[in-house]
């Protein structure tokens, strides 16, 4: 009788591993399955932003004094400079100083700086920035962020470059040369030595 207890007992183990290596066969395949369809939806979510950048969007959001601005207003028919930038930022810093150094040559194109900060927190900033008061320039607020999830934002800056037409024309992350933006945006300037 041991005997056959022992034989059971292996065939129960060996029952066990085969259950044990089907369900982690099944829990890999589950996994594989859902990196396929993550992968997909990001996909299909990247070209939907794609497509829906090509134009100046029709998103409103608050102006620094709280009002409801129609994003695709501001432009006026002109070459429009959309920059998604968070104050902190070095980058962000060093990307809107280079703007500021060449702010004359934007006189006839529009620059909309959005950020998701507090205005609270974009206060030392805008003092320090006197060049964003500028007439062709409009700081909004993207307090839900609208703009953010239109865009695919996911690093800052994101730069967004249209023509008087309001299509696209350019887009970058990251730190980008005036005369790129300038160009993106139909300014012809002249070049940086």
């Amino acid at each position: 009788m041991d005997g056959i207890g022992h034989v059971s007992h292996l065939e129960f183990h060996l029952i066990m591993k085969k259950i044990l290596l089907l369900i982690i066969l099944l829990g890999l395949l589950v996994s594989m399955g859902w990196l396929i369809y993550s992968i997909q939806e990001k996909e299909e979510n990247e070209e939907l932003v794609e497509e829906r950048v090509k134009s100046i969007p029709s998103i409103t959001i608050k102006s620094l004094a709280g009002q409801k601005v129609l994003i695709s207003d501001l432009s006026n028919g002109n070459g429009t400079l959309l920059i998604y930038f968070n104050s902190t930022c070095e980058i962000c810093q060093l990307e809107l100083q280079k703007i500021e150094e060449r702010i004359a040559d934007f006189k006839i194109g529009q620059i909309i700086l959005v950020s998701s900060q507090e205005l609270k927190e974009l206060e030392s900033f805008i003092d320090s920035n006197l060049w964003i008061k500028s007439p062709n320039v409009d700081l909004l607020l993207d307090e839900q962020m609208e703009v953010a999830a239109y865009y695919g934002v996911r690093s800052v800056p994101s730069i967004f470059c249209y023509d008087s037409n309001g299509k696209l024309k350019g887009k970058y992350n990251g730190f980008t040369k005036v005369d790129l933006l300038l160009k993106g945006i139909g300014i012809e300037a002249e070049v940086e030595p």
